[in-house]
């Protein structure tokens, strides 16, 4: 409990550092950075994304058996940063935490016609009952919760991995076109760290899968 609550304190001073430093800009650099609809897409999508990655990690942190708590609470640190960073550009923008709908649309707004990866994964997130490939559903959740031992360490990962692959599209997109460069540079470094992190999670899962009775 007492890691959490630091963690939502350094995700408050995030938010403010961030307003902070936006508001010391001269006024042709703030003018330059006012966001476009990737901006907001990407910062209202990937705030939902990161907001489940945190509470999916703060459910392996409840005190029961686990061999993953030290990437659980590495998990829980490093997005609750990165959540707080876009939360305050959200506040700087005057705009909501959460979009109004589930739609990606903002991700039809670069600056060239739509590939097939990118055709395929919007595809994906229209089919998908949680609007976003990879975000666990209700169900997933309360199975996490009710599992125990090794098997929720599996559940956990299986959940981690599917939820981190689905991210890579829609930070990669922003990381390319977003026009302003804290956005680009938060995008990007989400691209390095969950690539980095998907290969760590599958040779976790291997060894639970090869351990397994």
């Amino acid at each position: 409990m007492r890691f959490t609550r630091c963690l939502s304190v350094a995700l408050i001073i995030a938010g403010i550092v961030a307003a902070m430093l936006w508001r010391q800009l001269p006024h042709d650099d703030a003018a330059r950075m006012q966001p476009g609809a990737i901006e907001i897409g990407f910062a209202q999508s990937m705030s939902r994304h990161h907001a489940q990655a945190i509470a999916m990690s703060q459910l392996m942190q409840d005190g029961r058996p686990s061999r993953l708590s030290l990437l659980a609470r590495s998990v829980e640190g490093a997005q609750q940063l990165e959540l707080g960073e876009m939360r305050g550009w959200l506040r700087l923008w005057q705009l909501p935490l959460e979009a109004t709908n589930r739609s990606m649309d903002w991700m039809l707004a670069g600056d060239a016609a739509p590939d097939e990866e990118l055709r395929r994964y919007l595809l994906d997130c229209q089919r998908s009952p949680t609007g976003m490939p990879g975000l666990a559903s209700t169900d997933d959740l309360e199975r996490l919760r009710s599992l125990d031992g090794d098997r929720r360490d599996r559940h956990f990962l299986q959940l981690l991995l599917a939820h981190h692959r689905g991210a890579l599209p829609m930070a990669r997109f922003a990381a390319e076109q977003a026009q302003v460069p804290a956005v680009r540079e938060l995008a990007t470094r989400v691209v390095l760290e969950q690539a980095r992190e998907i290969e760590r999670i599958q040779l976790m899962l291997q060894a639970l899968l090869t351990a397994r009775p």
